[in-house]
């Protein structure tokens, strides 16, 4: 494995989803502002991915025929800059395109920086993969707390930085704009290395569609799931506990470190123990607790489910990416784009529909039931992957 090399596009990877992951703590002073509801909330989640389903497949593709480099620092520029006009916007439409913006360059730069990672890999591909994957959780983790930074200020010693309001949130695009700088000059390398490992994998791999079929469906339904917690977190912990925004900001750190934790380690265990087997055993963690979930009435009790939660949710990440590669072998940037940006898009699409039934059914806590029905489904696409090998 080339660590320098993983380690430089996970960095990528990190300054393109901070602004994803920002947006769920981003929403409650949004809403505030502009009174939003909860279906407003959960269009706004949406939007960000809502073009991944029509971009990202036809780019990695692309990707697999003829490299791109390029893309990976065109996709942190733009989420970055597309991201940064939300502080600045009144209208939700007007924030809903710029969203749209946003996730257009999530979907630029993900089918080119997972196939890259996959190269750079080596024999470990889980570990290489749960390491391209930290930087998308690890901006889980950065993005609350640069929202805080940026819009209501973090007290330091009797001084508070930042605090700039909505417009706060212009820091997003200074990153993209430095970080797409810093790693554009390592493009035409990487275009080099991704054509022949490309090439010789084309004309090596094989496709098995019908696999790959069954691992999108656990993708999907999984991911339909975290994307659910990652976007309601802090409202659920503003409107159901009666906590402060900031509270819940916190919460979704918390639940985003325990996140990055279980990815790295879901990653080593998938080299070790088999993907397959770390799949099955996460989504059987899932289920029950996410149907526990919504009957708790104690905060504390709460934050401390969202642990066991965040090992289901993020453990089996590289384990999925690594098989929807395996089952796509001619295909690897095709399979990249469907398991980080298709499955990604189908979970936002769910957000607005749970918002949509939290404000029909008086709040979020009875509205978060839907999540089991879709536990259990993933649970049952787990059991029916086939090994590698076999596809």
């Amino acid at each position: 494995m080339n660590y320098k090399r993983i380690l430089l596009i996970s960095l990528g990877h990190l300054s393109t989803d901070l602004n994803h992951h920002a947006l769920p703590a981003l929403l409650p002073y949004l809403a505030a502002a502009h009174h939003f509801d909860y279906q407003t909330c959960g269009l706004l989640a949406f939007a960000y991915s809502a073009v991944a389903s029509l971009v990202q497949p036809a780019l990695g593709l692309l990707a697999d025929r003829v490299a791109r480099g390029w893309f990976i620092p065109l996709g942190i520029l733009m989420a970055g800059v597309g991201f940064s006009f939300t502080g600045y916007l009144d209208s939700a439409l007007a924030i809903f395109l710029a969203l749209m913006a946003a996730g257009v360059g999530g979907a630029i730069f993900h089918p080119e920086g997972a196939r890259y990672a996959n190269l750079v890999s080596g024999d470990q591909k889980g570990l290489g993969l749960s390491i391209f994957a930290v930087g998308g959780s690890g901006s889980m983790v950065l993005g609350p707390l640069f929202v805080m930074f940026a819009v209501v200020g973090l007290p330091l010693g009797g001084v508070t930085l930042g605090g700039y309001g909505l417009h706060g949130t212009a820091l997003f695009g200074a990153i993209g704009v430095v970080m797409s700088a810093l790693l554009f000059w390592r493009v035409r390398s990487w275009n080099l290395d991704a054509s022949r490992a490309a090439k010789k994998t084309a004309e090596s791999g094989r496709n098995d569609w019908h696999a790959f079929a069954v691992l999108m469906g656990c993708m999907l339904t999984r991911t339909s799931v975290g994307v659910i917690f990652v976007t309601y977190i802090p409202l659920y912990w503003e409107r159901v506990f009666q906590q402060s925004a900031e509270t819940g900001s916190m919460v979704l750190v918390f639940y985003s470190i325990a996140g990055v934790i279980s990815n790295l380690l879901g990653g080593e265990c998938g080299d070790h123990f088999g993907f397959r087997r770390v799949i099955r055993t996460t989504t059987m963690l899932t289920l029950p607790c996410v149907a526990i979930f919504p009957f708790v009435r104690d905060p504390w009790l709460a934050g401390a489910l969202l642990v066991p939660i965040a090992v289901g949710v993020f453990s089996p990440y590289s384990s999925l990416v690594v098989l929807g590669q395996r089952y796509l072998a001619r295909n690897v940037a095709f399979a990249s784009g469907m398991t980080l940006g298709v499955a990604i898009t189908v979970g936002g699409m769910f957000a607005p529909v749970l918002g949509w039934v939290a404000d029909l059914w008086g709040g979020l806590a009875p509205a978060l039931h839907l999540l089991t029905p879709l536990a259990f489904v993933s649970m049952i696409f787990a059991w029916l992957l086939k090994e590698p090998e076999q596809a």
